[in-house]
């Protein structure tokens, strides 16, 4: 007689299998799983965005959506047009995340008294963790480009200043090789003053030091509205002093994190709470109250404490496979694009123009995302799990 259970126990081996050559290698074996779960939120988010914006071209829905007004335009449409409006905001949520991650190993040793992390350690550790999976990734866009019909020449330079992160400020554009690592030549700009900034955790008045966190996040955030928005050249635009309050907010979060018994902290719905809360004001900031867009940093380590905190919210994001995704996130974010620009032409053959927008769009989604995930997740496992290995410096992720 056929063992019912069968089907599952090969499907949970299947499970265990995958998950083990999917999850992330860290320096010190230890992880923070609610930081992966954010990643998830925060990459998922970034999909959800560029999906539709490939998506209303290529369907012939809508012309290509670029600024704020095209995209309200289209969004006439449907209101998943406005929610995939607000997924550029994922970048933000990644630097929150990187500015939280680059402080705890500075500022843990800062409260018990200890010397700082060696510099050489520090940048070794970045360089030896990110770049090969970087430049591999732009050498693959170039390549491809040049296949498909673009100058080599022309795009040669182009590949030169993203090699070294510095095509937004050379050309005052995101890159002409992949355009969404405009955000990775940010947090290189953030990774270089991090030892600088560190000395923050070295003031042993608590209430000082995190009222001076507090008053550079809204500051910063006030002049990236009220100045570099509205004045700043494109290059400015395109530099660490528009985004470097997203960065501190994740720097006030690890105080918390390290100087509270966070971990005593029972979860409870009211935290739930606050995290439905933050989030709706985050998307009521992006499409109706741009008046008070300064804010937004503070309200997504609202989003982040309510996830870490919240009896529900945080069972979501230490969900297996939700953590071992967003551990993945860099090769994702590095690819998705090219994958979802390159497929989008075959998918969209199914697609039904008679059909609701949502229902046509999910459709694609569908077809687009799995094939995404698992061209991704061997890229993962080849390219960048490997030079996890190379860690030079302890810290936890």
């Amino acid at each position: 007689m056929d063992d019912p259970t069968k089907p599952l126990r090969l499907l949970s081996r299947a499970s265990d299998y995958f998950a083990k050559k999917l999850s992330r290698v860290t320096s010190t074996g230890e992880m923070i799983p609610e930081i992966d779960g954010l990643r998830f939120i925060a990459i998922g988010v970034v999909l959800f965005h560029h999906l539709v914006s490939i998506y209303l071209p290529a369907s012939l829905r809508h012309d290509e959506v670029r600024a704020p007004q095209e995209w309200f335009e289209a969004g006439k449409q449907s209101w998943m047009i406005l929610a995939a409006y607000c997924g550029h905001f994922g970048v933000n949520l990644f630097f929150v995340i990187s500015g939280f991650i680059l402080a705890l190993p500075f500022a843990k040793r800062a409260f018990n008294h200890q010397p700082a992390p060696g510099l050489k350690s520090y940048y070794l550790r970045r360089v030896t963790r990110l770049e090969p999976p970087y430049i591999l990734s732009l050498l693959v866009y170039y390549f491809l480009a040049v296949f498909q019909g673009a100058s080599a020449a022309r795009l040669a330079p182009h590949l030169l200043a993203s090699s070294f992160y510095l095509h937004g400020m050379t050309y005052g554009e995101h890159s002409r090789i992949n355009g969404v690592t405009w955000s990775l030549e940010i947090e290189i700009q953030f990774y270089l003053i991090v030892p600088l900034l560190v000395y923050i955790y070295r003031l042993r008045n608590t209430l000082l030091r995190r009222a001076l966190m507090f008053a550079a996040i809204v500051f910063f955030g006030w002049l990236s509205q009220n100045y570099v928005y509205a004045y700043g050249s494109p290059r400015l635009q395109l530099s660490l002093i528009n985004f470097i309050h997203f960065f501190l907010t994740g720097f006030l979060l690890a105080d918390f994190y390290l100087s509270e018994p966070v971990k005593e902290i029972s979860k409870t719905y009211l935290y739930d709470v606050v995290t439905l809360l933050a989030g709706a004001s985050i998307i009521g900031v992006l499409l109706r109250f741009g008046q008070y867009y300064f804010l937004l940093s503070i309200l997504v380590g609202l989003f982040y404490a309510g996830f870490y905190l919240g009896k529900i919210s945080n069972k979501l994001i230490r969900l297996r496979w939700i953590v071992i995704i967003g551990g993945m996130c860099y090769t994702i974010y590095l690819y998705h694009i090219i994958i979802i620009s390159n497929l989008m032409p075959h998918s969209i053959q199914l697609a039904s123009k008679s059909a609701p927008f949502w229902l046509d769009f999910f459709i694609q989604a569908v077809l687009i995302s799995v094939p995404l995930l698992v061209i991704c997740s061997l890229i993962f496992a080849l390219t960048e799990k490997p030079f996890m290995k190379w860690s030079l410096s302890p810290r936890k992720a």
